[in-house]
This record gives C-alpha cells, sequence and structure tokens, in this order.
C-alpha cells in the first residue's frame, strides 16, 4: 500500500505528511509486544509492515522516540533478516515495551 492509498482509508494530521506511517509503525511495535511477552525485534515489526509504503527513515524515527520516551527499553541482541535493506546478519537490538514509563 502507497502513503496516497493510505490517506484514502486512513485520514491523518495534513501538516504531518508522515502522521499516518508514525502511527502504523508504532501500531506494529506494540502489536508485536503483545504477541511476543513484551519483546520487540525489528524482524517481527518488519513482518507486520512489508507491505506498506513506510519510509525506512519514518520507522527510524519512531524507534528513536519511543526509545526517548521510555517505551522501549534496551533488552537484547539478534541478528537481522532485513534482506530489502541491506542489514540481513548484522547484529540488532531487541527491546522491552514498557507501557508507563
Amino acid at each position: 500500500m502507497t502513503a496516497d492509498q493510505l490517506a484514502l482509508v486512513m485520514p491523518g494530521d495534513r501538516t504531518d505528511p508522515h502522521a499516518d506511517a508514525r502511527r502504523l509503525v508504532r501500531d506494529a511495535i506494540e502489536v508485536t509486544a503483545a504477541l511476543h511477552g513484551g519483546i520487540v525485534s525489528a524482524n517481527a515489526v518488519r513482518v507486520r509492515l512489508v507491505c506498506l509504503d513506510v519510509p525506512p527513515k519514518v520507522i527510524g524515527q519512531v524507534y528513536a522516540a519511543l526509545r526517548r520516551e521510555g517505551h522501549l527499553r534496551p533488552e537484547g541482541l539478534e541478528r537481522s533478516n532485513d534482506t530489502r535493506g541491506g542489514n540481513a546478519g548484522r547484529w540488532i537490538d531487541t527491546y522491552k515495551w514498557v507501557e508507563r514509563p
């Protein structure tokens, strides 16, 4: 789904062109945490975003904001399976979701 298609089904804040994408990323992170005992893996989140046209920069911004807000606490490391982004095999952080920091 492209950003234009998202705008048709999910109206967002038109002053922020990435508001919808940020919400989708945050939702994917929260769902992943709920399904995996509070653990957030970028590999598992990516599966939920694969059919959406979310810019990688936006994904990184959401992770950074959630870390700053205290919702994501570093938990460990795992190998990335991101072949599309060229990061497969690299070590990446996993996080513990904290509902109310």
